[in-house]
């Protein structure tokens, strides 16, 4: 059976669209950036995230195999939030590290290798992967 990647997409842009909107309004400290430009960095955020949606499926796919993956077994859900998890805590390490956006004083973070790591992307990014895959499985009545 052939994984839907298009359905994972559209979903994991619906589920990050409404997440980034709803965390970039209290967590983090945009509100002095021009619009264009924070117009621009949150839709460029949410492809980002889309991309990121379809790496974490493919890679759990690939580190369980085809058949314990779609439809997702035990260990493919497992691979889908380890795999999200570890990718979570790497790419808003370096977004911070680079200097991409700053936090507000609202978000909780976690040390990590002494910086501070959002806690809200890192519950996104290992969950929504998963989320947008349980959303697009097959239905029980489907043939």
């Amino acid at each position: 059976m052939l994984i839907p990647y298009r359905r994972i997409a559209l979903n994991g842009f619906v589920l990050n669209t409404l997440w980034e909107f709803g965390q970039c309004m209290v967590l983090y400290d945009m509100w002095g950036w021009p619009f264009w430009k924070a117009t621009v960095w949150m839709w460029g955020a949410i492809l980002g995230d889309v991309l990121i949606v379809l790496g974490v499926v493919y890679l759990a796919r690939l580190l369980v195999g085809a058949p314990r993956f779609w439809p997702p077994t035990r260990t493919g859900w497992a691979a889908l939030l380890g795999i999200g998890f570890v990718s979570s805590v790497g790419l808003e390490w370096l977004a911070i590290v680079m200097h991409l956006w700053d936090y507000g004083t609202l978000m909780p973070t976690l040390d990590v290798l002494g910086t501070p790591v959002g806690l809200s992307p890192i519950v996104q990014v290992t969950l929504l992967p998963a989320v947008s895959v349980f959303l697009a499985r097959p239905s029980k009545n489907s043939p």
